[in-house]
């Protein structure tokens, strides 16, 4: 039984002594309710004019390249200072020389043969005059002959001289008649043999000439101004015609390749090369190359002169060719030359909007919208992006946002009409909070420090006892009425 009773006794105990706790207790205090509102970040829209500038990266190769090539065989017997790697040499300077003996010999061998053949055609010349003398002879003694012919037929008809005498004396005019018929014979074939001999005279200087030319190849001279890439002789080695002696390039201008994605390159408003159309040197993009693994801030400018004839099948990419221009002289601010493949990233100036917006990325939102702050509620409007880069989002659109507050701060939960505060607003909040604050903390210090001012002067009031008991039970103060109490009270 008393199992049964003690639990209940102490639950019904516990009961009443909870209501007695809860009815006895500190009232709770009630705090003011304050609307809680998400904090934006707002900025003005302005609309301006933004050029794009394309960032991309490429590899230095030259403009010009060349192989340097033996033409001739021979020993080399001269190197000239600026022959090695990384030398700079002008134009028609001359690098080596390979020895030209047997192409000298070659040279007097063939002015000799031209010498001759010169000689003989003028020997031609005068057997020409001389045999046209002959021929003039000829007909004068064929005429003498023929008049005397005349006159012994003559007496021949009055049987004054023999028949032996005529046929004698026209024998001799036979022969006169062959005599000139050989020479002028002969007088033909003079033209057809002086060309004969003119052509082997034009051969003959033609081979001298080329053995000249040969005899000039043992010089090897620099084709363009450039510096030498690799060397590949030296002094002593004999080389054969062909053989590659080094490889050079020209120093006037460098090309530098830029693979560009196909909007990358529309961006650019570069005029297209078409067949039958110039392009407008002046409306081609300019660049801005510099080495990113270097300290120094060494930097160059170039301009974008063509692209390449054909899309890389792999990568969908497109190269433009950028052209710099004396790339390897010397100019203040620059502390090394460029090198024949370096890498170098590459700032290109693109196209230039008109009456866009160039956001940070963080405004805005997917791409496609942006947030603005319109009395002091959200407003969604969509936009269209132009260029997206690390620094900016440009953005175009048909609503009118020219000078309304940009919100800045991506809110997880956005839509049109929700109430926000601004940094500024929640900070004037703050400070009007705390204002208050600081006046109910002044109020409650002076409230205490009165309170303090009046136990002070009831001394006899313990500080114990509460105001409000000293109000409801008054003290009572023994008095004594007689010398017997006092000594009673005394004891």
């Amino acid at each position: 039984m008393l199992k049964i009773i003690i639990p209940i006794t102490v639950l019904v105990g516990a009961f009443f002594f909870g209501k007695f706790l809860i009815a006895t207790g500190p009232e709770a205090k009630k705090r003011p309710f304050i609307q809680r509102l998400p904090v934006v970040e707002v900025m003005p829209l302005k609309a301006q004019k933004y050029t794009v500038f394309i960032e991309a990266s490429g590899i230095v190769t030259a403009g010009t390249q060349s192989n340097l090539v033996a033409e001739i065989s021979g020993r080399i017997v001269n190197i000239s200072d600026t022959f090695n790697e990384g030398s700079y040499f002008e134009k028609d300077e001359v690098l080596l020389q390979i020895d030209s003996s047997n192409y000298l010999s070659a040279v007097e061998i063939a002015k000799s043969e031209l010498e001759v053949n010169r000689a003989s055609l003028k020997q031609l010349s005068v057997e020409q005059k001389s045999n046209l003398r002959s021929i003039q002879l000829a007909k004068q003694n064929l005429n003498i002959g023929n008049k005397e012919l005349a006159r012994l037929r003559a007496l021949f008809k009055r049987r004054t001289i023999s028949r032996s005498a005529l046929d004698s004396e026209e024998q001799r005019i036979n022969q006169l008649k062959q005599s000139l018929q050989n020479l002028q014979g002969s007088q033909n074939t003079f033209a057809s043999r002086k060309s004969a001999m003119q052509a082997r005279i034009n051969s003959s200087k033609a081979r001298v000439n080329q053995e000249k030319l040969t005899l000039s190849r043992a010089v090897i001279k620099a084709p363009y101004a450039g510096r030498v890439l690799s060397k590949n002789v030296d002094i002593g080695q004999f080389v054969t015609t062909g053989t590659t002696l080094a490889k050079i390039y020209a120093t006037d201008f460098v090309n530098v390749e830029l693979p560009l994605s196909l909007n990358q390159y529309e961006l650019l408003g570069m005029p297209e090369a078409f067949k039958n159309k110039q392009i407008n040197i002046k409306a081609l993009p300019t660049v801005t190359l510099r080495n990113p693994d270097s300290l120094s801030n060494d930097t160059w400018e170039g301009k974008v002169v063509r692209t390449a004839a054909a899309l890389d099948a792999m990568s969908r990419q497109i190269n433009v060719i950028v052209r710099v221009d004396n790339p390897y002289e010397a100019r203040e601010g620059l502390s090394t030359p460029v090198r024949i493949g370096q890498y170098l990233k590459a700032k290109v100036k693109g196209r230039t909007f008109e009456n866009v917006y160039a956001l940070p990325p963080a405004g805005v939102i997917y791409n496609r919208e942006i947030r603005i702050l319109k009395d002091g509620k959200i407003k969604i409007i969509p936009v269209s992006v132009v260029w997206n880069s690390t620094e900016a989002t440009v953005i175009q659109t048909d609503t009118d946002i020219e000078g309304e507050q940009l919100i800045m701060t991506n809110l997880t939960q956005a839509v049109n009409g929700m109430s926000v505060l601004t940094v500024e607003q929640q900070r004037q909040q703050n400070k009007s909070r705390a204002k208050k604050q600081k006046s109910q903390k002044k109020q409650k210090d002076e409230q205490a420090k009165k309170d303090s001012e009046e136990r002070k002067k009831s001394r006899v009031i313990p500080d114990l006892i509460s105001r409000d008991s000293m109000d409801k039970t008054p003290i009572k103060q023994p008095k004594f009425n007689s010398d017997s109490q006092t000594k009673k009270l005394e004891n």
